[in-house]
This record gives C-alpha cells, sequence and structure tokens, in this order.
C-alpha cells in the first residue's frame, strides 16, 4: 500500500507494458466502498515510458482528503478497454 500526506501533490504511477503505450489510459482513485469506478471517476492520464500517470493531490483536479482509496487504470485499444485494480492508495495518518 501506498502512502501520500493529504497536503502533497504529486503523481501515482501504474505500470501497463509497452504494448499499452500511446494508447488513451484513465486513472480513477475512489474509496474501496466504492467498488468499480464509473466512467466519470475516470481521469485522463498521461504515458511515462510504459507507466501511466497521475497528478492528484492538494490543488489538483483530483484533491484526496485522508483516508485509503483505490486505484483503478483503464486503456482504450481499439474496441478494448481493459480495466485493472490497480493498488491501494493510503493519504493522511498511515
Amino acid at each position: 500500500m501506498a502512502y501520500m500526506p493529504a497536503t502533497s501533490k504529486e503523481d501515482v504511477y501504474v505500470r501497463w507494458g509497452a504494448d499499452a503505450v500511446g494508447q488513451p489510459v484513465q486513472i480513477a482513485i475512489v474509496p474501496p466502498s466504492a467498488g468499480e469506478p464509473g466512467d466519470a471517476d475516470y481521469r485522463n492520464a498521461t504515458w511515462v515510458d510504459d507507466e501511466a500517470s497521475l497528478l492528484v493531490g492538494a490543488g489538483t483536479d483530483v484533491p484526496l482528503a485522508p483516508g485509503v482509496y483505490v486505484i483503478w487504470s483503464r486503456v482504450t485499444i481499439g474496441s478494448r478497454r481493459p480495466v485493472r485494480r490497480s493498488g491501494l492508495l493510503t493519504v493522511g495518518t498511515p
């Protein structure tokens, strides 16, 4: 489980592999109680090598209150859209 202070502004990374690089990619960060995220929960991410990257935290489009979150990611490849549950993120007190 990754940890991030509540006052932090930093990138979250999700590794996909070389086959996905260059395709449209999105990341969603939701509380575990939300289950699988809906379309409105996803934000466009960018590629850094073979990892999807999204800036989150204080002062971003994805501010995170203290708590535990599930990181999800998805890539659109033609008519396919694989979705991955990509890990947990604790914000604030670990």
